[in-house]
């Protein structure tokens, strides 16, 4: 099945972790995905397409992290991986 990655720094109140996270692409596309910061522990909703935390996404009309950053001004960069492990940004 294929899988999705995200890189990021937490944004929790003390924390600034960076962590890299894995999840499979349906989970992203069609269910639930929450990552949890392995330095304070926080958990980050990176994905919710069953509706279950509408407060969290105006009412469900944001889905996924790349809808969330964008209603704030903010970007995503996506990129692929190779076959020798290589990230490219497009």
């Amino acid at each position: 099945e294929a899988r999705l990655g995200i890189v990021f720094t937490c944004t929790a109140e003390a924390c600034s972790h960076r962590s890299s996270h894995t999840f499979t692409k349906r989970a992203y596309e069609r269910g639930i995905v929450i990552v949890q910061c392995p330095g304070c522990k926080n958990r980050h909703l990176i994905a919710d397409n069953l509706g279950w935390f509408k407060d969290s996404t105006e009412d469900g009309k944001l889905r996924n992290i790349e809808d969330l950053l964008n209603a704030r001004g903010e970007s995503v960069q996506r990129g692929s991986l190779d076959a020798n492990g290589v990230v490219e940004y497009t």
